[in-house]
């Protein structure tokens, strides 16, 4: 068999995989409610949650369009999502070549990462009112400390050799920094991406608990309130399948950017 067969064949295992798994999960949900042996409103059926999903769609949810729902929380995540990735990875790429910014940073940042956002809303409501400049920021701290961590570990993961001999050849401070640097945290930045949108989305219902009426997270908050179980399904799905796209284009954009990854 050829390398070449083999990379086929080992595709479509995993895709066939990857198909079948979310299928299983599927049937297993399917049979479960189909024999009662759960409360609908703990466990409703798939039908149940696609006929109040169809309803959002039709009907939009509390006055509201669903789409517009939709783009409200996408708008709130892609704001925090972009702002905290720049500051995120700039200032974590000048922690893992600077000495002194390191230090800098170091004890406030390692103060805040390991408090979890739901500890820090009653301070955002304060400081900010329950606006969309709340919610943004909320999300946006969540993204900045993953980008910049991960950016400050690529940073230094770059081998002393190949900084070296970039200075061996003359090449100056932004050149080694450009071409030696930023290629070298690259990896590390991608998957830092991956998970800082995943906990983006995960923090944005967090962040719509202080107030509104718009957003994903304002359904499924609401529903919850009034046992619509259907509906809070329908969001947390909906919600999910927005991660899981999201994620499959970062995932793609990486193995472009970062093609020479695994192959050396």
């Amino acid at each position: 068999m050829t390398s070449t067969t083999a990379a086929t064949r080992a595709k479509r295992q995993y895709l066939a995989i990857a198909i079948l798994s979310p299928l299983a999960i599927f049937l297993a949900w399917t049979l479960v409610t189909a024999q009662g042996g759960v409360a609908p409103i703990i466990l409703p059926s798939p039908g149940a949650v696609a006929a109040s999903f169809l309803d959002m769609v039709q009907n939009g949810y509390s006055g509201v369009d669903l789409w517009m729902h939709v783009g409200v929380s996408l708008q709130r995540v892609g704001v925090a999502f972009v702002t905290g990735t720049t500051l995120g990875v700039t200032i974590g790429l000048l922690r893992g070549r600077i000495p002194n910014v390191d230090a800098l940073f170091l004890v406030p940042f390692e103060l805040v990462r390991p408090i979890p956002p739901l500890g820090l809303i009653p301070l955002f409501i304060l400081w900010f009112g329950i606006g969309e400049l709340s919610k943004i920021l909320l999300i946006f701290l969540s993204v900045f400390l993953i980008m910049m961590v991960n950016a400050q570990a690529g940073s230094r993961s770059c081998a002393v050799d190949a900084l070296r001999a970039a200075q061996s050849m003359g090449a100056k401070r932004w050149q080694i920094f450009r071409f030696v640097v930023l290629p070298s945290a690259l990896p590390q930045i991608m998957t830092g991406l991956r998970i800082a949108m995943g906990t983006a989305l995960t923090i944005l219902v967090a962040a719509e608990l202080l107030g509104g009426d718009r957003g994903l997270g304002f359904v499924i908050l609401d529903a919850s309130s009034f046992f619509r179980t259907t509906y809070v399904f329908a969001g947390i799905i909906l919600i999910g399948l927005i991660g899981l796209l999201s994620d499959r284009v970062i995932a793609w954009f990486s193995r472009r950017i970062v093609h020479w990854e695994g192959k050396r």
